[in-house]
């Protein structure tokens, strides 16, 4: 932007040909007009742009919920937070906004799962696997409770006015620890979450299983399952 120092024009204002006049605080300035954004049409461009801000959502979601932000690694980078981890482990991992392919909630070197379902249900989400076993390195003596938490992706709004796509996070209360018997943990929606849940045809919910300890703090997270 060019500044007049001497007023030879006195105030001007307005455009002339590619030329904007603005006047500020007494002074004149000469600046270019911008151009006019075009409307991007290319659709690898626009799927690209779709992918990133589904990823943004995702890692909003996750990074919520403090048990589950807790899950993932703070980097040595002091610039970066988890959340930057969390948005592009998902970012890599997610197909596009119609083909969604898998969402990671928790890191991939989390304990596995046995013959993990994960139900939709009318109005929650139910988590239900074989029993734990004593042999994924969990220790008792530190890790007291169990918790299920993750997110719901909605799709096909039958409501009008609602987002195309939309993700909910959830968590189920915590229980016992218990090794020997099967898991079974449900996450009941109330309120606006209900309505919103129940206001889509489309529904997958990816989860995972929390180890909590006596104050309520994670110890060990497993690796995502998913609807």
């Amino acid at each position: 932007m060019g500044h007049l120092s001497k007023q030879v024009f006195g105030e001007v204002t307005g455009a002339v040909g590619h030329v904007v006049f603005k006047h500020r605080a007494g002074d004149n300035y000469i600046a270019m007009r911008p151009e006019k954004q075009k409307i991007c049409t290319d659709p690898i461009v626009l799927a690209r742009r779709a992918k990133f801000a589904l990823a943004g959502k995702i890692a909003k979601a996750v990074n919520s919920l403090a048990l589950l932000k807790s899950a993932w690694p703070q980097v040595a980078d002091k610039k970066l937070s988890r959340f930057n981890e969390i948005f592009q482990a998902n970012y890599d991992l997610i197909g596009s906004v119609a083909n969604i392919g898998s969402i990671s909630v928790s890191p991939v070197y989390g304990f596995t799962l046995a013959n993990a379902q994960v139900t939709d249900l009318a109005g929650g989400i139910q988590i239900q696997t074989d029993a734990l076993g004593v042999n994924i390195g969990i220790d008792t003596g530190i890790e007291k409770f169990l918790v299920a938490a993750g997110v719901v992706l909605l799709q096909g709004p039958t409501v009008e006015g609602l987002p195309q796509t939309l993700i909910i996070p959830f968590k189920t209360l915590q229980q016992n620890l218990d090794l020997i018997n099967p898991v079974n943990l449900t996450a009941q929606f109330m309120g606006t979450e209900l309505f919103e849940y129940e206001s889509y045809a489309t529904k997958r919910a990816f989860a995972c299983l929390i180890t909590l300890n006596d104050n309520g703090q994670l110890v060990k997270a497993s690796r995502s399952v998913h609807s």
